[in-house]
């Protein structure tokens, strides 16, 4: 069986420097074009837009042919024959994403305004909505976030504070409004379907929004052409017919190609599971990077002004808000990393290791699995003692989830130590619940979950947490936020030592849904043990 991997790791800094790669000669064509410093006439946002949308129509869907991603998206059949067909909500989510392609074009096109301002206008306002939107939709946002978005937005105020140096219009204010709102609900709308663990959820979310954004946006410029009247729509109907044989055409599909690229990076880092706090900042900090660079290529190929000391400072403290996330966000990742390389080049660490010995005396701390609690309990505090460190996994009623993660994590520790099993080793994995039937066991989709994932599923009898219980455990964790409040109540004293599993939200709980369902979650604890034996340097890996 395929074993699922976590979608969090660094994975995401390779997608934001892939953004910045396509985002500089985007955002350096656009502005070049709309000043005519290319071809010596100046082409409007209105008239690029539609070659340019044609090229992102055909690499998009030729991207998600190429990754073989169709079969993710959900279909419909229509006279017998099954088509791609996306959900109502992922629909509404790719009329958000075809309105942000239109607008963030042509708000590159107005006069008066430069790359790095434009940039700062958008994606200061994203900074602010991203809060919000986990706001709303409850996920917890980390204090190195905060920090993050709050620095962004300081960077926001500096440039804005150099006006001299800008005009704003009334059409470019209502494109960034409209820009904006659009982010709002896209925002929304991904959170709900698609910021997750899952990734045929995350795959699939791509699919449906991209299959529709850019043909969308193609075909209401194509008819904004044929019917609307004013500048605007004139220049959509030469975007189509006269543009297509002029010189700077070439040019108008570059932009298109570049921003097909971007468009992938900066979708795929917003569906990281991180919160929305988190990834803006990336995607922020990319392209003001990237407007940096298309400005200075084109002060030192084409003669225009350089960025201004307060943009320059504005960039500077983006770059502040990046080394801010990176570290932070996976420190205890690579200290527990760190201590095990340290432990393989010196074994004597290891090797004075007893059963009883603090973990802190090895620089181990703890984490989570299940041999049975009850009996345990019944046996007295000495049998603690026996057991040496033991870390806790908590639900509500000790039969699904948690039972489930103590098996898993004992099954990690007898194969990271190489002992027959985890009750022969220095540490082991309970579990125990804050409302439990005490003496009910594990239930039957849970066991066959767990070996489908081909972890055994032990005697277990569920159990109440207590106080004493808390008291005695190194590590707590929690399935979610609402049962590690449930523990601090019981035991305040455990506050400290008790987290959630997923840092990034609740494990949710699969009882009475189908056995795939289990499946899945038992999958997503497992990576999640994972993880958390990786951060407290905990060596191998069991294969599921």
């Amino acid at each position: 069986m395929l074993r699922k991997k976590r979608t969090y790791g660094v994975g995401i800094w390779g997608l934001g420097l892939g953004y910045y790669l396509f985002y500089t000669p985007y955002s350096g064509l656009t502005k070049a074009l709309s000043n005519g410093l290319l071809t010596g006439e100046r082409v409007s946002g209105a008239v690029l837009l539609p070659a340019s949308v044609m090229v992102t129509v055909g690499c998009m869907l030729g991207f998600i042919t190429a990754m073989k991603w169709w079969p993710y998206a959900g279909r419909r059949e229509f006279f017998g024959v099954s088509i791609p067909f996306p959900r109502r909500q992922t629909f509404l989510s790719a009329i958000c994403m075809a309105t942000i392609i239109g607008t963030t074009t042509l708000a590159f096109s107005f006069a008066g305004i430069s790359i790095v301002l434009v940039l700062v206008l958008l994606r200061g306002g994203v900074l602010i909505l991203a809060p919000l939107v986990d706001a709303i939709r409850q996920r917890r946002v980390r204090w190195f976030s905060w920090a993050a978005m709050w620095i962004s937005l300081m960077a926001v105020l500096v440039v804005l504070s150099d006006a001299r140096n800008y005009r704003l219009s009334f059409a470019a204010v209502l494109d960034v409004g409209v820009y904006l709102t659009a982010y709002f609900f896209k925002f929304q709308f991904m959170t709900r379907l698609a910021k997750s663990n899952e990734h045929s959820a995350t795959l699939r979310y791509f699919v449906e929004e991209q299959m529709i954004a850019s043909p969308l946006l193609l075909l209401v410029l194509g008819v904004l052409a044929l019917v609307g009247r004013g500048e605007v729509m004139l220049g959509f109907r030469l975007g189509f017919t006269t543009f297509l044989g002029s010189a700077a055409v070439g040019w108008a599909l570059l932009v298109g190609l570049f921003y097909a690229g971007l468009c992938i990076c900066t979708t795929l880092i917003f569906l990281d599971r991180r919160e929305n706090t988190f990834c803006v900042p990336m995607h922020c900090g990319s392209s003001m990077l990237a407007g940096l660079t298309a400005a200075y290529a084109l002060t030192f190929f084409l003669n225009q002004s350089p960025p201004s000391t307060s943009q320059l400072t504005s960039a500077g403290l983006i770059v502040v808000a990046l080394a801010l996330l990176s570290p932070l966000h996976h420190f205890e990742l690579y200290l527990g990393k760190l201590r095990y390389a340290l432990a393989r080049m010196f074994p004597s660490l290891l090797s004075g290791f007893k059963i009883g010995q603090p973990l802190a005396a090895i620089g181990l701390q703890p984490t989570v699995a299940d041999v049975g609690f009850g009996s345990q309990m019944a046996a007295g505090a000495d049998e603690f003692k026996k057991i040496g460190q033991i870390i806790l996994f908590v639900c509500s009623g000790n039969t699904c989830r948690s039972p489930m993660a103590a098996a898993i994590g004992n099954a990690e520790i007898a194969n990271r130590l190489r002992i027959p099993s985890a009750g022969e080793g220095p540490v082991q994995a309970l579990s125990a619940g804050v409302s439990a039937h005490a003496g009910a066991p594990m239930t039957i989709e849970a066991r066959q979950a767990l070996h489908a994932i081909g972890i055994p599923a032990n005697g277990h009898r569920a159990s109440n947490l207590t106080a004493e219980l808390a008291q005695q455990v190194e590590k707590i964790f929690c399935m979610t936020q609402a049962h590690r409040n449930a523990v601090i109540e019981i035991a305040p004293a455990a506050a400290g030592k008790t987290l959630c599993l997923d840092p990034d939200g609740d494990v949710e709980d699969p009882m009475g849904s189908e056995l795939a369902n289990y499946v899945n979650c038992a999958r997503r604890i497992h990576s999640l043990v994972r993880l958390r034996f990786d951060e407290i340097g905990v060596q191998g890996n069991l294969q599921s």
